[in-house]
């Protein structure tokens, strides 16, 4: 689905000097109640074993063509929904229908039992989703490898194209299966973007690295991501970009008020660093920075949507439709979020496809109050699991990095408690809390806030340890 085709066509329309975010573009509360003009009218599933057969009759209830989409499939049963996969329906002229058929493999976290197989279109919703009639019989599939990984802070840290690789090198040569790529922050937004008007021709070259002249800080060209993303597809390892919404967006908005003003950027943001997710504006800007991360990054079949450390103010039900309305505007990629967006009595309302990144239940912070408060309403990684969303351990007490000058004896002592104390079944920091099964993967996540000197190759003889250890112990 088009970023045009999922706000409103015409969001930012205008020149670059005088364009506004449109009043008549779909706001966020419309979109999640919207229901999907290919409508799905019927669901029938089999089972063999592992094997879930599903075939969806679909019928454009509009009298136009719509475009060609992708509907998604679950298994589903009470609150726990596991995601089966995607399905593509074609584009359909007004009034059509057309039948879709397709095979999946039960996912190793549904245990064995009988469940619906519940199909949607659109922005994840009751009225988007139609269950099958009748139930299937599921036996899980073996568990996979874990998926493992490393997350590189390429917003506050500029890592040159050839260390990057050089990251892939290591996780290809592990074991390892995916590069996570933290594009935007509060303090840089690390790649090119021209819906952000962040472009080589607003930048200055210098030995091969770009910066920008807004906000002084270099950047990843878009050539330059794509090289890695040849690079990364080539050694068999997954690059998952992030570009993080609708929070950390200062240094976005410093590029935006540099395109179209002050007045442009003041219709669409909360505060200094945060969209304000409840006008049209916040909604169509998010999406096309989607849309454009993805044709980036070509060959990624993964999306991180960011989503974490919300400011006040926001409610669990602006959160969730939010995550979901993201979720849609990445289309057929996968999709990927922060945990702490989530609270615990919107658990069921999330996207059950959206994999879920747990790094902390309270945020890590000092502050006892806001702790207990934010533990009260925050969903644990237990809701989580026992809702069927699929979780990835970034445990910022183990897997956390937050260099500064490189010390080998902090290295060496956080290998240690990681191989005795961390497993893919920790997840509430150092606590001692264990999922009833472990996670689906985990990634030792690079922080680049506090580094004294720019990353190098000092950077990945430091890390090496630690990520192999991640690797090594996941898969024990």
């Amino acid at each position: 689905m088009s970023a045009a085709a999922l706000v409103g066509i015409g969001a930012f329309a205008g020149s670059a000097k005088t364009a506004t975010p449109d009043a008549s573009a779909v706001t966020l509360a419309a979109l999640s109640s919207k229901v999907s003009p290919l409508k799905i009218t019927k669901v029938t599933a089999t089972s063999t074993g592992t094997s879930v057969r599903t075939t969806l009759k679909i019928t454009n209830s509009s009298s136009v063509r719509k475009p060609a989409l992708h509907a998604w499939l679950y298994l589903a049963a009470g609150t726990e929904k596991y995601t089966l996969g995607q399905v593509t329906v074609k584009s359909l002229a007004g009034g059509a229908n057309t039948t879709v058929r397709a095979i999946h493999r039960a996912p190793a976290r549904a245990a064995k039992g009988k469940y619906a197989v519940l199909a949607c279109t659109g922005v994840y919703s009751t009225q988007n989703c139609r269950a099958s009639a009748a139930s299937v019989r599921t036996s899980p599939a073996t568990r996979a490898r874990p998926d493992t990984g490393v997350m590189l802070d390429v917003a506050r840290a500029y890592y040159p194209v050839a260390l990057i690789k050089k990251y892939i090198d290591l996780l290809a040569a592990n074991g390892g299966r995916f590069l996570h790529l933290h594009l935007t922050d509060d303090q840089n937004v690390g790649i090119e973007s021209r819906v952000l008007g962040q472009t080589l021709a607003n930048a200055d070259l210098d030995d091969g690295v770009y910066t920008s002249r807004v906000t002084g800080r270099p950047f990843l060209s878009a050539a330059q991501a794509r090289e890695i993303s040849d690079y990364s597809a080539k050694r068999g390892i997954a690059l998952v970009p992030e570009i993080d919404t609708p929070g950390h967006m200062a240094a976005a908005f410093a590029l935006l008020e540099a395109r179209h003003g002050t007045k442009w950027v003041d219709r669409i943001r909360a505060d200094e660093s945060e969209l304000d997710t409840s006008v049209p504006g916040s909604l169509a800007l998010a999406t096309e920075l989607y849309t454009e991360v993805t044709r980036t990054f070509p060959s990624s079949r993964t999306v991180h949507i960011g989503g974490d450390e919300w400011g006040g103010g926001v409610t669990a039900d602006q959160r969730v439709r939010w995550l979901n309305a993201m979720a849609a505007a990445v289309g057929n990629r996968q999709v990927w979020a922060w945990n702490d967006g989530i609270d615990r009595t919107a658990v069921k309302r999330l996207d059950p496809r959206v994999r879920v990144t747990y790094w902390s239940f309270d945020g890590d912070t000092e502050d006892e109050a806001e702790r207990l408060q934010r533990r009260k309403h925050r969903a644990s990684a237990n809701d989580l699991s026992a809702a069927g969303i699929d979780l990835l351990n970034y445990n910022s007490y183990y897997l956390y990095e937050v260099p500064s000058d490189l010390d080998e004896a902090d290295s060496a002592y956080t290998v240690a408690d990681l191989r005795t104390n961390w497993s893919l079944r920790t997840w509430d920091g150092d606590s001692g809390s264990l999922l009833p099964a472990p996670m689906s993967g985990a990634a030792v996540a690079i922080w680049g806030e506090d580094l004294e000197n720019p990353p190098s190759d000092a950077l990945l003889r430091w890390s090496t340890p630690h990520v192999v250890a991640m690797i090594d112990t996941a898969r024990s």
